[in-house]
């Protein structure tokens, strides 16, 4: 394709030993390094740039060749839309050209990416923020109604606190109430056995007959019983039924003065004999082994257990006397030392 004589369009060089093109309008030659294309390209028919870009010249026939700056870069006026279909095949595009086409297709798709991602983001944020706000209004829902609650678990909690003072107030009152009427009814039950004695560890017997062991027993500590003297004698229900000693008797007086004669008798004559001969079952006429008995003032169900208590509290606290006298209590450390009035349990703890 070397030819002699040959317009260069593109370098002052017009070094014919190098690829070229030449244009079918204006006729210039360009060499493909000028163009940035490849060795290898080849084009029967081809319009350079220039001609390209000004329409007006290709009509002219007058073969008036195209000015062209040969320090100037060859590049078209106007680059082509992104989008639009592409030219015919006799447009060449720059180094620079294509490298501007392709930021400008990249920054494209940079832009359209960060659209997407924006909106996939604000959509992600948006539903996220949502169901966050519907947790929270949940929340404060439950909140409000737990604070509600809580409002009225107070005011439960004042009004049983003012209802547990009435009532405490109340339990003290009717405590004091019940203290006192358990001390009356005592005073009565005992007051009601006023004219009774007590026999106690006396063995039953299917044929015994109490009112003659009784009779017996006053000829024994001298002090006379006929029947008229006696209103009742029966034998009772023991308090403990685990204890295995045997029922005791009750003997009721028909007055309270014999009950005390009788009383002051068995005492003396307990007072004027030994260990072994205290009051036993042979001074009932009973034969068989002898066994000491009893004789003691009838006691209420309430002084019989106070009773007991004061002997177990008398022998751990060392009292050497412990004795019952009008239906009352009565215990002394000593022969020679004051005696005190054994009235309720609290006085019995109160003994050291």
């Amino acid at each position: 394709m070397a030819q002699s004589n040959l317009a260069w369009g593109c370098c002052t060089t017009g070094d014919q030993n190098e690829k070229y093109l030449q244009c079918g309008v204006c006729m210039k030659a360009f060499h493909h390094d000028c163009l940035s294309l490849e060795a290898s390209f080849e084009k029967s028919s081809w319009i350079c740039p220039f001609c390209a870009l000004t329409p007006s010249k290709r009509l002219n026939n007058d073969n008036t060749p195209v000015r062209f700056n040969t320090n100037v870069t060859v590049r078209s006026n106007k680059r082509q839309a992104l989008q639009s279909p592409p030219g015919s095949e006799s447009s060449a595009l720059t180094e620079k050209g294509i490298r501007a086409i392709i930021n400008e297709a990249i920054d494209a798709q940079s832009n359209t990416l960060l659209e997407k991602i924006t909106s996939t983001m604000r959509g992600l944020l948006n539903k996220e923020i949502n169901s966050v706000r519907t947790e929270i209004e949940q929340l404060k829902d439950s909140v409000i109604h737990m604070s509600a609650q809580y409002d009225d678990i107070l005011k439960e909690h004042s009004e049983a606190k003012q209802r547990i003072r009435e009532l405490t107030d109340d339990n003290i009152k009717m405590s004091t109430v019940i203290r006192d009427m358990s001390v009356r009814i005592n005073t009565l039950e005992q007051n009601a056995r006023a004219n009774n004695i007590e026999l106690q560890c006396v063995p039953q017997r299917k044929d015994e007959n109490l009112m003659s062991l009784v009779k017996h027993l006053g000829k024994t500590i001298d002090c006379d019983i006929n029947e008229e003297n006696v209103l009742n004698c029966t034998r009772v229900m023991k308090f403990n039924g685990n204890n295995n000693r045997p029922k005791s008797i009750v003997v009721q007086f028909n007055t309270q003065r014999l009950r005390d004669t009788f009383l002051a008798a068995c005492i003396n004559f307990n007072k004027k004999k030994n260990f072994n001969d205290k009051l036993n079952t042979h001074h009932l006429g009973l034969a068989g082994e002898k066994s000491p008995i009893f004789v003691t003032e009838h006691l209420s169900p309430t002084n019989k257990s106070l009773h007991a208590a004061t002997r177990i509290k008398a022998k751990e606290m060392g009292y050497k006397h412990v004795w019952i006298r009008g239906g009352r209590i009565y215990m002394r450390k000593t022969d020679d030392s004051e005696y005190r009035i054994i009235r309720d349990m609290d006085s019995l703890s109160k003994i050291n």
